[in-house]
């Protein structure tokens, strides 16, 4: 009878460090997004980059190419430089695979309106960025 109620407490303890991490996880992405969000609202392209892995395919308006992180931080510089963001609302969220998170951002500049979208995949459990797409809102 005591050896049942033993295993029976280890069940329920082994139960709830699984749902805390299932949780930690998720919250750990969701935090991920907001970060890069909020990088992109503030036109923080070093810290943007951090996010960045070590070479990003990036589409900005109509050049694409893919570039080392530097370049990638370099050019979004420039970028933002020209429009500078007044408003980022996050449009399409995916993050139900977990290797895999694509997002959609609408961003308002002091001259235009623009899609922003990025693809992150898990690296050794970090997500970076390895796609990213500014594309003018017709």
């Amino acid at each position: 009878m005591k050896a049942n109620r033993i295993r029976l407490i280890n069940r329920v303890k082994l139960m709830g460090m699984m749902c805390l991490f299932a949780v930690t996880s998720v919250a750990n992405v969701n935090d991920v997004i907001d970060d890069i969000s909020s990088c992109i609202k503030s036109a923080n392209t070093k810290e943007l980059s951090k996010y960045f892995s070590s070479t990003v395919s990036m589409t900005l308006l109509n050049d694409e190419g893919i570039y080392s992180r530097v370049q990638a931080e370099i050019i979004l510089r420039d970028f933002f430089g020209r429009n500078t963001p007044t408003n980022v609302k996050i449009s399409h969220r995916l993050d139900s695979n977990p290797n895999f998170r694509y997002v959609v951002l609408n961003l308002e500049t002091s001259k235009d309106s623009f899609r922003v979208s990025y693809k992150l995949t898990n690296n050794d459990n970090t997500f970076q960025v390895t796609e990213f797409r500014i594309e003018p809102i017709y």
